[in-house]
């Protein structure tokens, strides 16, 4: 379960340092950063909510064991 959350989170990680490397190198890096995450959000938003739908519809699943580990996550 750890490792499942650990990677979800690392997944967004690359998602905004690509987003920051793609900035302008000129500009002060809260303005970086600013563009940064407003290019990634739409991004994180997806994956997190296509995370929830398949997490949700995997807790009907006929194995006892994957439908209580869609619970807990």
């Amino acid at each position: 379960l750890p490792f499942v959350i650990l990677g979800l989170g690392v997944d967004d990680s690359f998602v905004i340092v690509n987003a920051f490397d793609r900035t302008s190198r000129d500009d002060p890096i809260p303005f970086r950063m600013r563009d940064a995450l407003s290019h990634a959000a739409t991004s994180i938003t997806v994956t997190s909510l296509t995370d929830l739908v398949a997490f949700a519809i995997s807790t009907s699943s006929a194995l006892p064991a994957l439908s209580s580990f869609c619970m807990c996550v």
